[in-house]
C-alpha cells in the first residue's frame, strides 16, 4: 500500500529534471539509455530514444554554451537538392582525412536535419551561400530551451549539475551504466544496457590541452567542454583518435585573453611575406596559414579610410602604415602598393590560430559505436565533438550542428532499439 501511495510521486519524478536527487534515495537509477552531455546533440540523442520507447536519463554538469555554433549555421543541399555535391564539399573541406561514412550521412541528412529542428523548435532559416543557412527567427537560447521542454514531455529524466566518474561496463564487456556525483555531492550509480556520451570536446581541460596543443591558444568563447568523456574513455581504456588535431579559428589578444577575431570589410592578414584578403568564408584556410608559419603569428591590417562609421575594430591605431610595419617589426615594401594613402591612419593588432573544435577524440565505427582495441562496445555510443576522427583536417561551417541533430538522431534510435532488444 505504502508503494502504491508513492507511485504517482515516483512518476512525477521521472520526467522532470534534478538539480539534485535526493539524499535518502538509496536504489540505483536504472533506465534504458543514459545519455552523457546537455547540449544539443545529447537532447537530441536522448528526444529521440524516448521518442523509440526507451526510458532515458539524461546527464549534464552544465549548460553547454553553443552559440557559436548556432552562428556558424546548418548544413542544407541547396536549392538543387544535390546531397553528393554536399558530400563532395564536406570532403575536400576535411582534406579527405575523415571518415567517408561520416561525410555520406550528414549530406544524405542534411535536409532531414534541418526540417526537424524547425519542426521542434519553430526554427526558421536564410539561405547564407553555397550549402550554408543561418537561424533567422530564434536565438540558441531558445532553440536549446524547446528542446529541453520537449525532451520532459518525453518523460526523459534530467539530472543537472551531475559530475560523472566512471563508466560501467558488464562482464562480457558491454556497456552497463555510470557512477555520478549529484550537485549535491552524493554518489549514485546508474545503471542502463546502453550509454551515449556527448558532451563535447576538451578544450576546457587546461592541462590537457598544454600537453597537446603548447603554446597555442584555446577559443574560449566556444564553450569549452570540460572533456568528460574523453577522460571517462581514456580511464576505461576505449581508443581514443588524433587527440592533438583541432578546427582553428583566428582570435586576436584583449587583456589576459584571446578573443574572436571579427575583421571588417577590407581587412588584410599578413603572414611571414605574404598578404591575403581576409575572407570569412576561408577563415580555416587562412588558420591554418598563420598556424604553419615562422613564428605562428599574423598581422590584421586595415586602413581607417576604409571603415564606415562605427567599424573601428578594439585594435591599435597607427598613424601611417609605416608605423604600423615598424611596430612589428615587419619588412614588407610592397604592402605599400596596397594603398592609395599609406600615410593615413591604420588598425593592426597580432592574431593568432585558436584551437576552437576537437577533431580528435573517442573512436567510433559506422554505427556510432565506441570502439576498444578496434572492436564496437555493445551499448556504448559517442556523438558530436566527443566522436573523433570524423571531419578530416577541419570543421566546415554549418556541419557541427548538422552532425549533432543527424547523428544524434540515428544514435538515439540505435541505442533505444539495442536496450530493448
Amino acid at each position: 500500500m505504502i508503494f502504491l501511495a508513492a507511485l504517482p510521486l515516483l512518476l512525477l519524478c521521472s520526467c522532470s529534471p534534478d538539480a539534485g536527487l535526493d539524499e535518502a534515495e538509496i536504489l540505483p537509477l536504472n533506465g534504458d539509455v543514459i545519455v552523457l552531455g546537455g547540449g544539443i546533440a545529447g537532447l537530441t540523442t536522448a528526444l529521440e530514444a524516448a521518442r523509440h520507447g526507451a526510458s532515458v536519463i539524461l546527464c549534464f554538469r552544465e549548460r553547454p554554451d553553443e552559440r557559436w555554433m548556432w552562428r556558424d549555421g546548418i548544413l542544407g543541399t541547396g536549392e538543387e537538392g544535390n546531397a553528393a555535391a554536399l558530400e563532395g564539399a564536406l570532403r575536400h573541406y576535411g582534406g579527405s582525412e575523415g571518415k567517408e561514412w561520416h561525410y555520406r550521412l550528414l549530406a544524405r541528412r542534411a535536409d532531414e536535419s534541418l526540417a526537424w529542428l524547425s519542426r521542434e523548435t519553430g526554427l526558421k532559416v536564410i539561405p547564407a551561400g553555397g550549402f550554408l543557412y543561418l537561424p533567422e527567427n530564434l536565438s540558441c537560447d531558445q532553440a536549446w530551451e524547446r528542446l529541453y521542454n520537449k525532451a520532459l514531455d518525453e518523460g526523459v529524466r534530467i539530472l543537472e549539475g551531475v559530475q560523472v566518474e566512471e563508466l560501467l561496463f558488464g562482464k562480457a564487456g558491454q556497456a552497463a551504466g555510470i557512477k555520478l556525483a549529484d550537485s549535491h555531492g552524493l554518489k549514485h550509480t546508474a545503471y542502463a544496457p546502453a550509454v551515449v556520451l556527448a558532451d563535447g570536446g576538451y578544450l576546457g581541460d587546461g592541462e590537457r590541452m598544454e600537453k597537446l596543443a603548447p603554446g597555442r591558444p584555446v577559443a574560449s568563447w566556444r564553450g569549452r567542454g570540460e572533456g568528460d568523456s574523453v577522460r571517462l574513455a581514456r580511464a576505461a581504456g576505449l581508443d581514443l583518435v588524433q587527440e592533438n588535431l583541432f578546427s582553428y579559428t583566428l582570435a586576436v589578444e584583449e587583456g589576459q585573453k584571446w578573443v574572436e577575431a571579427d575583421p571588417p570589410p577590407g581587412t588584410l592578414l599578413i603572414v611571414d611575406k605574404e598578404i591575403y584578403s581576409f575572407l570569412p568564408q576561408a577563415e580555416a584556410e587562412l588558420a591554418s596559414a598563420v598556424l604553419q608559419s615562422e613564428a605562428g603569428t599574423g598581422y590584421l591590417l586595415v586602413a581607417e579610410a576604409n571603415l564606415e562609421a562605427g567599424a573601428e575594430p578594439n585594435w591599435p591605431r597607427y598613424p601611417g602604415l609605416g608605423a604600423f610595419l615598424e611596430a612589428y617589426g615587419i619588412d614588407l615594401p610592397q604592402l605599400y602598393r596596397r594603398f592609395s594613402r599609406p600615410q593615413g591612419y591604420f588598425y593592426g593588432c597580432p592574431v593568432k590560430a585558436a584551437a576552437a573544435y576537437c577533431l580528435g577524440g573517442i573512436a567510433v565505427n559506422e554505427a556510432g559505436n565506441v570502439l576498444r582495441a578496434d572492436e564496437p562496445v555493445p551499448g556504448l555510443y559517442a556523438v558530436g565533438e566527443s566522436a573523433g576522427g570524423l571531419h578530416g583536417a577541419a570543421l566546415m561551417p554549418g556541419a557541427a550542428l548538422t552532425e549533432a541533430l543527424a547523428w544524434g538522431r540515428r544514435i538515439g534510435e540505435a541505442a533505444s532499439r539495442y536496450a530493448q532488444g
